[in-house]
């Protein structure tokens, strides 16, 4: 009897794939970390863990995200779709509801990425390649190709203690993210939700939840693990020291970001101070292409 051929295509040098574990595993330290699908969506635990492709949940009710729409390029509350509860269950309920929810259409995702020197800072890019941008007025939109002030925004941790942390945005004019109920209009039957960015305090309806996908979160976790940038960790005495503003903070940015002419490196010790006051002011960004330009002349 002649042995039964397998008839899935396989190609010479392709690699077996394992097998996804969907149980938790624990390390050496003592850590859980889950092993989950790496695209599936989970609740960041710290506000630098927010980056990648990310979901934001908004505090109405029923919930909404915060999307885009690129042809009218409108920053709008969508209706979530909501999981349907097996028959014979009892419904989901909120928390059930915000474990598995995920986004359903490409401009429900948000990809979160932080400016390089200012770790805390970060930007909203659409799926069609602009920024959120909040005006001083506190009128949102994202119809701007590039990154600039009016892009910056400060996540911070508001409740940590919750099963789905809660999150405010910041812009750089000090207001936060918010949205409020219009019942004077109606959109399919329901009080409109308006979206702005100019409530002075953090309250119910700034405290926004953000899900992003795992494997960028994981990534997160374990760089502030290993130490925050800008700091080096000792190895001998298992210290973390701080190294900013110091001559080897300074070759390494420059490494990293003013290389060129086949990674030429040139430091300079007397704007290293101007560089750090940039930072503290929020314009490092703009200083270091300023920077830049000078020494290549």
């Amino acid at each position: 009897m002649s042995a039964v051929v397998s008839k899935k295509l396989k190609f010479k040098g392709e690699k077996p794939k394992k097998k996804k574990r969907s149980h938790k595993e624990v390390d050496e330290g003592g850590v859980e970390e889950s092993s989950g699908d790496p695209n599936g969506w989970i609740f960041p635990t710290d506000a630098m863990e927010i980056t990648g492709p990310s979901y934001i949940l908004l505090p109405s009710n029923p919930p909404t995200c915060l999307a885009y729409e690129p042809t009218r390029q409108r920053v709008f509350a969508a209706p979530l779709t909501l999981p349907v509860a097996p028959e014979g269950e009892d419904e989901l309920s909120f928390n059930e509801i915000m474990e598995v929810v995920e986004p359903s259409d490409i401009n429900h995702v948000w990809v979160i990425s932080r400016l390089s020197g200012s770790e805390d800072v970060v930007s909203l890019r659409t799926s069609s390649g602009t920024f959120l941008t909040a005006a001083s007025s506190g009128v949102l939109s994202a119809s701007t190709p590039s990154r600039g002030p009016l892009e910056a925004f400060v996540p911070t941790l508001t409740v940590g203690s919750s099963i789905h942390p809660t999150l405010s945005l910041k812009t750089s004019s000090d207001k936060y993210l918010s949205i409020s109920i219009n019942a004077e209009k109606l959109t399919l039957g329901k009080p409109q939700i308006e979206l702005r960015a100019d409530a002075d305090e953090v309250g119910q309806m700034e405290g926004l939840r953000i899900k992003c996908q795992r494997d960028f979160v994981n990534k997160a976790r374990a760089e502030l693990a290993g130490g925050p940038k800008g700091k080096k960790r000792n190895t001998e005495s298992g210290r973390t020291i701080d190294i900013e503003g110091t001559l080897e903070d300074e070759r390494e940015r420059n490494a990293k970001f003013q290389a060129w002419n086949l990674g030429k490196s040139v430091v300079s010790d007397a704007d290293r101070h101007d560089v750090k006051k940039a930072k503290k002011e929020g314009r490092l960004a703009e200083a270091m292409l300023d920077r830049r330009q000078k020494l290549k002349q």
